[in-house]
């Protein structure tokens, strides 16, 4: 799709971009002006924005950078410490070379996200005992 494109699925909808959209609201722009004269030609026209379906079990590492691997390697196995610092250096010369430590990294520790269902555990537990406990914060009005 063209960035400011007006695709016409039916007369009563037209896939715009989310930028289009939000352009075609501000008078006097280019967009609001396509916009209008569309709306001339089918006047009962909605704008439909495409989504995009997204993958609810990738798995990112969004929080996993070298120094957090440093750490978790030096809490759970600091013999691997010395071939964390080598695959590092050795990387360098790869075209991606967080890619290549991090394959090295869930190589070494397939289990590295287990910690996440730990404190899940925890949570659900803490909310649970929340929920069963009484209100120990009474109020009381002296009269």
């Amino acid at each position: 799709m063209k960035k400011n494109a007006i695709v016409t699925i039916d007369e009563t909808t037209a896939r715009v971009t989310k930028a289009f959209q939000r352009q075609a609201r501000i008078f006097g722009t280019d967009e609001y002006r396509m916009w209008k004269a569309y709306r001339e030609d089918f006047p009962g026209a909605k704008m439909e924005t495409k989504t995009i379906k997204r993958n609810a079990n990738k798995r990112t590492y969004r929080n996993l950078t070298y120094v957090n691997m440093g750490r978790y390697i030096s809490v759970n196995a600091p013999q691997l410490l010395e071939e964390f610092e080598k695959q590092k250096d050795s990387a360098k010369a790869q075209e991606n070379p967080y890619r290549a430590v991090l394959a090295w990294f869930l190589e070494k520790f397939p289990n590295y996200d287990d910690y996440k269902k730990f404190f899940e555990d925890k949570t659900a537990e803490a909310t649970a005992a929340e929920d069963e406990a009484p209100d120990s914060r009474v109020i009381g009005l002296a009269g």
